[in-house]
């Protein structure tokens, strides 16, 4: 892998794409990823146009990536946002193994105008029963074969 430095040129067109996003009726961001400093794809939030509360820029543009590059790894990949991704999107940052990540709108920023993610940090520093949210652990013996296989797969895709 090569050592990527910002691309500005590639974040003016995210911050473009984003500003057309909210023009056409989507939310206000939008993210593009980068391999080998050509772009390789990219992603505006579409939740409400799609109803759905996973498409957010920066997954989509995952997403579309892993197609593209025909993997599920985006090691050496950057990532470029118009805003710091969320705990959802940082999650998937995560494990899709981006490289580095390059934003331009804070979350205090993306707070002040009505995406406020605060909350959902806030629970994840609390016990599962301490949450907004039930979430309770039920215990079966039987769901640990699907684990119990996995660990003894021989030709396993580890990710």
């Amino acid at each position: 892998m090569r050592s990527e430095t910002y691309n500005k040129s590639i974040m003016r067109q995210v911050i473009r794409l984003s500003i057309d996003n909210v023009k056409n009726g989507g939310g206000p961001f939008a993210a593009a990823i980068v391999h080998d400093g050509k772009l390789i794809t990219l992603g505006t939030n579409r939740v409400t146009l799609d109803n759905d509360p996973t498409a957010h820029a920066e997954i989509s543009a995952i997403r579309n990536a892993c197609i593209v590059l025909g993997t599920h790894d985006l090691s050496g990949c950057i990532l470029y946002s118009s805003c710091e991704p969320c705990p959802m999107c940082l999650g998937a940052i995560y494990w899709s193994h981006i490289s580095k990540v390059y934003y331009c709108n804070t979350k205090s920023d993306a707070k002040n105008v009505g995406f406020d993610d605060s909350f959902i940090y806030e629970e994840f520093s609390k016990e599962p029963n301490e949450r907004a949210i039930g979430i309770t652990r039920v215990y079966d013996k039987s769901a640990m074969s699907a684990f119990e296989l996995w660990a003894q797969k021989k030709d396993k895709i580890a990710y």
